[in-house]
């Protein structure tokens, strides 16, 4: 059930990505999903194989539901974050775009855990907000450089 459940919301979150209106060229968007999908790849990794903070249940449905939001779900929020803040005028905007963002990561995150899809053990919740807010904070950061090279023709450093 928790399976289909996480198989509605990442074709949901997809169609919603691909109608929506984007100001990013297509190559820049490849370039953040890869970037946002290794982020979270290796926070899962380091949680679940190395600091043991992660639990995933050994049910095939659990695992692979574990993998689709690591493949599909997390990157395309993501990216989506990325879209909005690009289209974003004010400062005060960018950071109503920011902070909406965080609180939805971590919800989601929180939200696999309530579900079963993922336990945290002896975990502080402030961990999860510390992680998302330097992932979105380092996307900006990548979003920045990324578009200078794309279209400026390099770095002057």
């Amino acid at each position: 059930m928790v399976f289909f459940f996480y198989v509605f919301i990442n074709l949901l979150v997809l169609y919603l990505f691909v109608k929506m209106k984007k100001k990013l060229h297509i190559l820049e968007i490849m370039v953040y999903w890869m970037v946002a999908s290794y982020l979270f790849q290796n926070f899962s990794a380091l949680c679940y194989m190395n600091f043991k903070t992660l639990i995933i249940k050994d049910i095939l449905s659990i695992e692979f539901t574990h993998f689709i939001n690591r493949i599909i779900l997390y990157p395309v929020v993501l990216v989506m974050f990325l879209i909005f803040y690009r289209r974003a005028d004010s400062l005060l905007h960018k950071f109503s775009i920011f902070i909406s963002f965080l609180l939805i990561l971590v919800g989601l995150e929180w939200s696999a855990d309530y579900l079963g899809v993922i336990t945290h053990v002896n975990w502080r919740i402030w961990w999860s907000f510390s992680f998302w807010f330097f992932s979105l904070l380092f996307l900006v950061v990548v979003m920045k450089l990324f578009r200078r090279v794309l279209f400026q023709g390099g770095l002057n450093i």
